[in-house]
């Protein structure tokens, strides 16, 4: 048999060792000196595995996570570009060692294949196929033909090596997104993975294939090249589990060695966890296990002491290894709000929603659904955080398919609060109405949004949020929402809107206007005027209008409705017909009525001094 893995061997790995440091994804130290020889790589591999583990290793060492890699995934062989029409596999084995994958098995979706006897020599490719390719592909390398070889989905998911005994040893959640372009994602073309010592690099360390014939099996990727994580890990948040039971989630994939002695984690009041187990298969959640009941009402502290380091070898922080928990409720009617939308991104961009705790409780976001409106009545909905999230009072969580994308085209000082959902309801760009309701589908808070909600003045809608003025104003009030500005980049995701407006109080007036100079430019400042009133006593119904200089009618903001006591709406600028008024001076007029005769008007005036430029 012929095969093109002979390209690669021993030199490649030593090219590679040199280049990104100790073998089997174990702490490394940049720093440290470069051991110049396969014998001295292999040395210094079991020193740090011995440093790490205090165990010793013999000259035969075990297998590792990540000794084997998952490194090629031909997902839609067709319209091929050269290679067969077969979906396939590839295996990279990038230890020292020759590695016997007999009993093994391969996972895809919830699907999985025990592996035939098969020795993958240091270096070496294997490549998994259904049988009836087996000859087609044998060609390109060594080759193990799977009766039923597990369907690799369209679109995207998680394909998993597990060792005989059930321990994962490569794991990789694939995507349509990471071939990067709408040629390659519609067949032909394999995903092949950057740099093999870099297992858990996901999106950043896949690509589409960049050889003619559309893929690289049995020999190196033609996207090989040194792509090393440097990033620490950091632990994000920890969240209420079960009853003596808590989840720690942290940036990025963890070792899955690294977390497990329970000597590593205190918690405050509980003490040290009797049972600590690491959540495959990419161990980005670590589940503790105490001899304690949490108390409700009651907030927590988890401290981790001991070292942790990520699937490429980097330590953690010390200083971000401490995170808040405490029991969570179950969330009612507007204790969560929707706080900020943007359903009409820039291209390649993400649509979002942003929500605020308003009350004084915590929540768990796996208890909460982001849920299309079809009616006024729930229709498709999603679990905002199926991990776990608790939300404090007065935190913000920004819930988006792509953070990534978020995070890179809007400022965010508060990157921990986003929630990567894998489907959200479709918005749509014109218009539409989405809530967050809890897991029976009552209804915490819904917003029926539409385009022209937005600032008059903005010509171009696309890639501008739409932000509440006040979370404690109504959702159903369109004067209470208004495009975040310019100043704050167009979106203000996971923290304070950028039009947030605080009532100072009437001191005494029953109608104030503030400021009483604005100018709609979207400018973040001064962009509307907020009109405030209160009352003396219940009962009352009324209207608001807004006059010209002249008496002329330009905008009824509010007819006939029953006021509270106190409360809040707020003018753009824009008239009748759902354009911009003028330059001037305004009059703005509150007629009131009540059940028991009396009647009243109140009055004030604001200047609106400016517009955006056309």
């Amino acid at each position: 048999m012929t095969t093109k893995m002979t390209h690669l061997k021993i030199p490649f790995i030593g090219l590679l060792f040199l280049s990104m440091g100790f073998p089997h994804g174990r702490p490394s130290h940049a720093n440290a000196a470069r051991p110049a020889s396969i014998t001295e790589l292999f040395s210094a591999a079991q020193t740090a595995d011995s440093a790490v583990t205090g165990q010793s290793l013999s000259s035969t060492p075990g297998i590792r996570p990540f000794d084997i890699v998952i490194n090629e995934l031909m997902v839609r062989p067709a319209p091929a570009w050269g290679l067969p029409e077969a979906e396939y596999i590839e295996l990279y084995n990038r230890s020292c060692y020759p590695v016997n994958l007999e009993g093994w098995t391969i996972h895809a979706g919830n699907r999985f294949k025990t592996l035939p006897r098969h020795t993958i020599q240091p270096g070496g490719f294997l490549l998994l196929t259904h049988e009836k390719n087996s000859c087609s592909l044998e060609p390109y390398g060594d080759v193990a033909a799977l009766a039923a070889f597990p369907v690799l989905a369209m679109g995207g998911q998680t394909v998993v090596l597990k060792d005989q005994g059930g321990r994962v040893i490569s794991a990789v959640r694939y995507s349509d997104s990471w071939y990067g372009s709408s040629i390659k994602a519609g067949g032909g073309w394999s995903l092949e993975q950057v740099d093999p010592f870099n297992p858990c690099g996901g999106a950043a360390n896949w690509r589409a294939s960049e050889s003619s014939s559309g893929g690289t099996p049995g020999a190196p990727n033609s996207v090989l090249s040194s792509n090393p994580d440097t990033t620490p890990p950091a632990l994000l948040r920890a969240t209420y589990h079960h009853t003596g039971s808590i989840r720690l989630h942290f940036s990025e994939p963890m070792h899955p060695e690294s977390g497990r002695h329970t000597g590593k984690y205190h918690a405050e009041g509980a003490g040290k966890p009797i049972w600590v187990v690491p959540a495959e298969p990419f161990f980005t959640e670590t589940d503790l296990f105490f001899n304690y009941e949490f108390k409700e009402g009651r907030d927590y502290k988890i401290e981790i002491t001991g070292l942790l380091y990520d699937c490429a070898g980097n330590y953690a922080d010390n200083e971000n290894l401490t995170a808040r928990f405490t029991m969570p409720v179950n969330p009612r009617a507007n204790d969560i709000v929707i706080n900020e939308l943007l359903f009409d991104p820039w291209p390649g961009g993400a649509e979002f929603v942003e929500l605020y705790n308003r009350s004084g409780k915590t929540f768990d976001l796996r208890q909460v659904l982001l849920t299309g409106m079809e009616n006024d009545r729930p229709g498709q909905a999603f679990v905002a955080a199926p991990g776990g999230y608790l939300l404090f009072p007065g935190d913000y969580a920004v819930l988006t398919t792509m953070p990534d994308k978020v995070k890179m085209q809007y400022h965010s000082p508060s990157p921990v609060s986003f929630i990567q959902m894998e489907r959200m309801p479709h918005m749509n760009n014109q218009g539409g109405h989405i809530a967050i309701t809890d897991i029976h589908y009552n209804i915490i808070d819904n917003v029926q949004y539409t385009a022209s909600m937005h600032s008059p003045m903005v010509a171009n809608r696309k890639g501008i949020s739409l932000e509440r003025i006040h979370y404690n104003r109504s959702s159903s009030d369109p004067t209470n929402w208004l495009s975040a500005g310019e100043s704050h980049g167009f979106a203000t995701p996971g923290y304070r809107n950028s039009q947030f407006y605080d009532n100072p109080g009437n001191h005494g007036k029953v109608l104030t206007a503030d400021p009483q100079v604005f100018s709609p430019d979207n400018s973040g400042h001064n962009d509307v005027v907020h009109i405030h009133y209160e009352l003396p006593k219940p009962g009352y119904t009324g209207s608001i209008t807004i006059f010209d200089s002249r008496g002329r009618t330009v905008r009824r903001l509010v007819r006939n409705e029953l006021f509270g006591t106190s409360g809040s709406y707020s003018w753009d600028g824009r008239n009748d017909t759902n354009t911009g008024s003028r330059l001037g001076i305004y009059l703005i007029l509150m007629e009131l009525y009540h059940p028991d005769g009396d009647t009243a008007a109140h009055k004030t005036t604001v200047v609106l001094a400016g517009r955006l430029r056309q």
